[in-house]
């Protein structure tokens, strides 16, 4: 072998490629990058390696049709191919093997076994066995400690977990794992002799912070730690080591390590790498839950924001009677400081678990838009119905008195408890209307309307638009005035933005409409 050997990488997954890279650079060798099995073979035409790396699943040339090329070539029927699959069935790892590859590897790998297995093809496997077995072993116990941290877990449950977890999984006596955030560093969670020193969910002093993001910047590190620190236990050992959601990004924290000078693993100095690849597995591992956890922190802080701000504005279009004008109510449209779409934004308040709070923010700012209005025209609000089956604050909000108030429930909305929202709408009283928006376009078609019995039906504007030539539209919305007559159900037609749709639907028997031939929303208030 050469002084550094060339490892030569095949993989489509470009963060795999940079993992695999740090590791075995780390160790020693020079790497290469490509991107499919065609550019493995372009490249061994060009340029000797000392072993190769293959993903089986890669676009344009996957990895066993490579690997089949290679053992067809007589200079590199003898070169070191190692397989990677996302799979772990015993009928691929046979292919790969049959096909000539000289090991196969299960994702996720750890580093320390990775950079074992490349060795062991290049200077005999007798030499490296028992360090491939070590490595197996620790991944296995990594895996157990990391096996049920679900990403949609908060990520304090998951770091206080892990930190549980990891002592046995490493024979260690203590873990703590550290938060480089915006404003300071914190402690996450900690376990074990290192539960005084870095305590869980608290900011550490700025003098010892600055400290740790500054040797953070250089590497790993060891720190002999007297009893003091912990009373309760003998000199501690302590390892730190950074860690990066990506090979290039500046450190994000530490994952500290700890044992008492005693503990029957040994030393940490003589453990550090095996660290600092426990490490990079965990941290690959969980790349995707912490990065959602940053993004939900993120969209989390900024919802809370814009309602406690209340950075949005309430505009007021009015709802008229076709045949007059007379403007009969007005619907409240939340338009957002930040030019979101109203209807992504929710669904996010939603998804984070702020939609009920986003929801009554709009509702109040909605009543206070409309107090200048006469007390005879109605206030129509958009609820969903998890916030109205659920939220005892919202129904009470809805409750107020002073005008008429229609909830508008959107057909797009799935509903899987109709009674249960009847129920809640019964609570708010005579003067709380209920409507169902977008009908004929949404979830269940027109499900909700005869399931939950509203007093109005707006009808989705793709009824409306053009309906003045178009006969079947006209059919269609004539067979809803039929409905209507027969349940007492009051039809809007929404989206009129021509005279000759609103003729249209005049003559046809619809009362209500509303629409930018009408009236444009406006601005409430401030």
């Amino acid at each position: 072998m050469s002084e550094r050997p060339i490892v030569l990488i095949a993989d489509d997954d470009h963060a795999a490629s940079a993992f695999y890279e740090a590791a075995l650079q780390r160790d020693g060798f020079n790497t290469i990058l490509v991107r499919n099995g065609q550019e493995v073979l372009e490249l061994l035409d060009r340029q000797p390696v000392d072993a190769v790396i293959l993903d089986q699943h890669m676009p344009v040339m996957g990895g066993l049709e490579a690997l089949l090329a290679i053992r067809a070539s007589g200079p590199m029927r003898t070169l070191p191919v190692i397989m990677l699959t996302g799979a772990a069935e015993e009928a691929d790892r046979i292919r790969g093997l049959e096909t000539g590859a000289d090991d196969y590897i299960a994702k996720p790998v750890g580093p320390a076994e990775l950079v074992a297995r490349v060795r062991a093809q290049m200077r005999g496997r007798a030499v490296m066995a028992s360090e491939l077995e070590l490595a197996r072993a620790g991944r296995k116990r990594l895996a157990d400690a990391l096996d049920g941290l679900s990403t949609d877990m908060p990520v304090l449950t998951i770091a206080s977990t892990l930190v549980d977890r990891l002592p046995k999984a490493l024979a260690i006596d203590g873990a703590a794992i550290v938060y480089f955030g915006a404003t300071g560093v914190t402690t996450i969670a900690s376990s074990g002799v290192l539960r005084r020193r870095f305590r869980p969910n608290r900011d550490i002093a700025q003098r010892f912070g600055r400290e740790l993001v500054g040797r953070a910047a250089t590497g790993p590190w060891l720190e002999a730690a007297s009893g003091s620190v912990d009373r309760r236990s003998r000199a501690l050992d302590v390892a730190y080591v950074p860690f990066r959601l990506g090979p290039t990004s500046e450190p994000l924290g530490l994952l500290v390590y700890a044992t008492d000078t005693e503990t029957p693993a040994g030393p940490l100095a003589h453990r550090l790498s095996e660290l600092i690849d426990a490490t990079d597995f965990i941290v690959v591992v969980l790349r995707p839950a912490v990065e959602r956890a940053d993004t939900a922190s993120a969209t989390i802080t900024r919802i809370q924001s814009i309602i406690a701000t209340r950075a949005f504005a309430m505009h007021l279009q009015p709802i008229v009677r076709l045949d007059g004008g007379e403007v009969v109510a007005v619907e409240a449209l939340t338009r957002f400081a930040d030019g979101s779409a109203p209807e992504a934004l929710f669904g996010e308040a939603a998804t984070f678990g702020l939609g009920a709070a986003l929801e009554r923010a709009a509702i109040e700012a909605a009543i206070e838009a409309a107090r200048p209005l006469p007390p005879g025209v109605a206030l129509s609000v958009n609820v969903s119905a998890d916030a109205l089956q659920h939220d005892a604050a919202l129904r009470e909000l809805l409750g107020e008195k002073g005008r008429t108030i229609i909830v508008e429930l959107t057909e797009h909305e799935r509903i899987d408890d109709y009674a249960g929202v009847r129920a809640a709408l019964e609570t708010l009283g005579p003067d709380v209307k209920l409507a169902i928006d977008d009908a004929g376009s949404g979830f269940a078609s027109l499900r909700h309307i005869f399931a939950l019995r509203p007093d109005y039906v707006k009808f989705d504007i793709e009824w409306v638009r053009g309906i003045d030539r178009d006969p079947v539209r006209r059919a269609l919305v004539s067979g809803l005035v039929h409905f209507g007559g027969e349940t007492g159900c009051e039809l809007i037609a929404e989206g009129i933005e021509t005279s000759g749709e609103l003729t249209a639907l005049r003559d046809l028997g619809i009362r209500l409409g509303q629409g930018y031939f009408l009236g444009r929303p406006e601005l409430g208030p401030a």
